[in-house]
């Protein structure tokens, strides 16, 4: 009955010493105390309506980032269609240039040689050959009396001279002319010309367009006498 006792109050005695532990267990360790349910608890809302649309943004951004990107039977489609059009567009430029410089040999040069020189008439625009070019010309600068005599007498008397001395000494004289008349409007004897004066006849009658120049000023032939005779 003693032992029953004794075994009695070590069971009461180890029931009472608390939760057993290890011998491995650090004895200056604490068992970590649970939460009060009261204390810790704390009131939580809601997040508010602006804060979930900018939180799913951000999260759209971070799948979108991290997704990879997946190849699609279109995408494939586009890019073969894409490498055709930019060979065809090659063949054609290649094509493009055979046939320019296919173009640019000549087989025969000779089927290209033009017979005789010609020219193009400064005023009616005409091609020429050599031969039809001075009477032409000459056609050309008459027709051009009716719109501007005192032009088209300068000209005859630059295109159809060839001796350029014999111009310019005539030139010099009807300069002369004109400027005495110019300086004299009053007085008789410049506003004549005697036609059979020696210079007249040497200096300015040989010279084309002499003539016609100064009957588009306005001298006139007249037939005066001449006096003792």
């Amino acid at each position: 009955m003693k032992k029953l006792f004794e075994d009695i109050k070590k069971d009461i005695k180890f029931k009472s010493a608390g939760p057993g532990k290890k011998l491995t267990e650090d004895a200056s360790s604490k068992p970590a105390a649970a939460p009060c349910s009261s204390s810790s608890k704390q009131s939580r809302y809601a997040p508010s309506e602006g804060a979930q649309r900018a939180g799913a943004a951000a999260l759209a951004r971070v799948e979108q980032k991290q997704r990879p990107k997946v190849h699609t039977s279109q995408d494939a489609i586009r890019n073969q269609v894409k490498r055709e059009l930019e060979a065809e567009a090659v063949a054609l430029a290649e094509k493009d240039n055979a046939v320019t410089a296919e173009g640019s040999k000549v087989k025969d040069p000779a089927c290209l040689s033009v017979s005789g020189v010609y020219f193009t008439c400064p005023l009616t625009g005409t091609t020429l050959m050599k031969s039809q070019r001075e009477v032409h010309i000459k056609e050309a600068i008459l027709m051009r009396f009716e719109e501007d005599d005192i032009e088209a007498s300068v000209m005859m008397v630059h295109t159809f001279n060839k001796d350029r001395e014999k111009v310019k000494a005539a030139v010099d004289i009807i300069s002369k002319y004109v400027e005495n008349i110019c300086k004299n409007p009053s007085e008789e004897k410049y506003r004549k010309i005697k036609v059979s004066n020696k210079v007249f006849q040497e200096k300015i009658r040989p010279v084309e367009g002499c003539w016609e120049f100064l009957q588009a000023l306005g001298f006139i032939s007249v037939m005066l006498p001449v006096e003792g005779q």
